[in-house]
């Protein structure tokens, strides 16, 4: 055997440390392209939230910085998609605000209606009230 149980260990623990930091560069570049396939924003915090790996390893990393302020500069740099011609959602706004105030509308006509019927069938039950008092001589004011 070569070396001293105190140097086996700390070549054991620099291999670790070095898998570590591998496994979270790898998980860093993972987060960095499905970023980009999602066209989500790319930047130090989204990164390091999807990857799992703190802001400090980020930046850290030549590497890994050097990429996202890279990819963060060129998103700045384009411009906003065009959601489309302004006429189509100016159409597709109107259609449903007056599908909307139509679906109102009824609803309004219908709630009147049963008011007036309410309205109507108190003022005949008055009616019928005053009479009843009328016949048995009690006056109704």
């Amino acid at each position: 055997m070569t070396g001293t149980a105190a140097e086996r260990r700390a070549t054991a623990l620099r291999q670790a440390a070095q898998a570590k930091r591998q496994a979270a560069v790898t998980r860093a570049e993972t987060a960095i392209r499905t970023l980009i396939k999602g066209k989500q924003e790319i930047n130090f915090r989204s990164v390091a939230r999807a990857a799992r790996v703190s802001l400090d390893f980020l930046y850290g990393n030549d590497d890994l910085r050097m990429r996202i302020e890279k990819l963060r500069d060129q998103q700045k740099a384009r411009p906003a998609p065009d959601p489309g011609p302004e006429h189509a959602d100016s159409s597709d706004i109107m259609h449903i605000l007056t599908e909307k105030l139509r679906r109102e509308r009824d609803i309004r006509r219908t709630t009147v209606s049963q008011v007036e019927e309410q309205l109507a069938a108190a003022h005949g039950e008055l009616l019928r009230l005053r009479r009843l008092l009328q016949q048995h001589g009690i006056s109704a004011t």
